[in-house]
C-alpha cells in the first residue's frame, strides 16, 4: 500500500515562492502516483499587501485550517506530514498551534514530520526574546527540516531540537525545450537594437526595484522593464513620479503583475536580469531560476541562498548598492558571449529544473 502523506502548504494567490512551490507539488503527477496524498491549503493573505496583517478573516481562516488538519489526522491517518513552516509574526503562532496537533498525533502513531522552510530569519526571531526561543524549540522538536540550501543551515544554530536536515533547492519549469535553446539564442543575439534589462518580482522596495529604476536615469540607452505586484500605493506613486521627474518614459516600462505567456515573452526579449534584493526573508528567489532558464546573466546580492544559485560564470553578486552600475557595465561587455549563455542554461538544467526537484523531494520523503 502507498504511504499516506498529509501536505499542508501555501497555494496561490498570492503568488510568491512558497505558493508557487506548493502549486507544483499539489499538481505533480509523479508525487501523487508515488504517495496517497491529501492536501490542505494554508489560506491567509489574498494579496502581497495583506501578508503580516491581522484581520477577522484571518482568524476565521485559522480556525478553519485547525479543524481541517484535525479532521485529516483523525480520518485520513497520514504516515508522513509535510508542512510549509513560517518564521515569525502571526503566521508563526498559527503554526505553533497547528504543531500541537502533529505532536499529539505522533504520540499515538509513528509519523515522519517535515517542515519545509521557504524563508529565513529564525536566528533573528529567536534572538528577540526568550519566549520566541522557547516556542521555536518546542515547534521544531523531533521534526525533520527541509531547507533550500546549506547556506541557510546556520539560521538554526540556536534551536537544535529537530531531527534531520534535508536540502531541497527550488526549481522552475522552462518554457524553452532543450533542443530549441540553441536556435532561440542565435536568433535573439543575432541583432540587438536595444538592450533590455528586467526586474521581475513583487514590487517591495527592499527587493531593490527602486535601485534598478535609478540605474535607468544614467543608462538611457538601455530599456528597463519592471513586472510585479505592488505592496502599497505610496511606493507605486513614488515609482511613477520618479519616471516623470527624470523623463524616463521612453526607456522604462512597467508591466504590472504578469504570468503565463506574457511573462514568457518578457523573459525572451530580455538580456540581463537584475534583482538587488535586501528583503529580510529572501531565501531562494524563483525569479533568478526563471532568468537562468532563458540563459540570462543575473545581477543580484549575497542575500540568503543567492550565492548558492549564482556562481562567478553565471552572474554577478554585489554586496553594496554602489556596485550595481559596475556590474551592469561588465554584464553589457559580455552580452554577446554565447558560451556564457549556454553555461547559464546548463547550470539551470543540472541544478534547478523540476525533474531534479521531484527526485530530491521523493528521496527526502522516502
Amino acid at each position: 500500500m502507498k504511504s499516506k502523506v498529509l501536505s499542508i502548504l501555501h497555494r496561490a494567490p498570492p503568488a510568491h515562492g512558497a505558493s508557487k512551490v506548493g502549486d507544483f507539488i499539489a499538481n505533480n503527477k509523479i508525487i501523487n502516483e508515488k504517495y496517497n496524498c491529501y492536501y490542505i491549503t494554508i489560506k491567509s493573505s489574498d494579496t502581497i499587501a495583506d501578508i503580516g496583517k491581522i484581520s477577522l478573516k484571518k482568524i476565521y481562516l485559522l480556525m478553519e485550517l485547525y479543524f481541517k488538519v484535525l479532521w485529516a489526522l483523525l480520518f485520513f491517518g497520514p504516515d508522513k506530514i509535510y508542512f510549509t513552516a513560517s518564521v515569525r509574526s502571526v503566521a508563526f503562532y498559527r503554526d505553533v498551534l497547528l504543531s500541537t496537533l502533529f505532536k499529539a498525533y505522533k504520540f499515538f502513531k509513528k509519523t515522519d514530520i517535515y517542515y519545509h522552510y521557504h524563508t529565513k530569519g529564525i536566528n533573528e526571531f529567536v534572538s528577540s526574546s526568550k519566549k520566541s526561543l522557547f516556542l521555536t524549540r518546542f515547534f521544531l522538536k523531533n521534526v525533520n527540516l527541509i531547507l533550500l540550501s546549506p547556506l541557510l543551515k546556520n539560521d538554526f544554530d540556536k534551536v537544535k531540537t529537530f531531527n534531520k536536515v534535508f536540502y531541497l533547492p527550488n526549481a522552475v519549469a522552462s518554457s524553452i525545450k532543450k533542443e530549441e535553446f540553441n536556435s532561440y539564442i542565435d536568433n535573439k543575439y543575432k541583432k540587438i537594437d536595444k538592450v533590455n534589462v528586467l526586474y521581475l518580482s513583487n514590487m517591495i522596495k527592499s527587493k531593490g526595484y527602486f535601485d534598478v529604476l535609478q540605474l535607468a536615469k544614467v543608462n538611457k540607452n538601455i530599456h528597463f522593464h519592471f513586472a510585479g505586484a505592488w505592496q502599497n500605493k505610496d511606493d507605486e506613486a513614488e515609482f511613477f513620479n520618479y519616471i516623470l521627474k527624470y523623463d524616463l518614459e521612453k526607456n522604462v516600462t512597467f508591466h504590472g503583475f504578469i504570468n503565463g505567456e506574457e511573462k514568457n515573452r518578457l523573459f525572451r526579449i530580455s538580456h540581463i536580469f537584475i534583482f538587488p534584493t535586501r528583503y529580510r526573508n529572501e531565501a531562494f528567489p524563483l525569479a533568478i531560476l526563471e532568468a537562468m532558464s532563458y540563459g540570462l546573466t543575473t545581477i543580484s546580492t549575497d542575500e540568503g541562498s543567492i550565492p548558492f544559485i549564482i556562481d562567478v560564470k553565471s552572474g554577478y553578486i554585489i554586496k553594496e548598492k554602489i556596485e550595481l552600475q559596475k556590474a551592469l557595465s561588465e554584464a553589457l561587455i559580455n552580452l554577446f558571449d554565447k558560451e556564457k549563455v549556454l553555461y547559464i542554461r546548463n547550470r539551470y538544467e543540472n541544478n534547478f529544473n523540476t525533474e531534479n526537484f521531484e527526485t530530491n523531494l521523493l528521496g527526502i520523503l522516502s
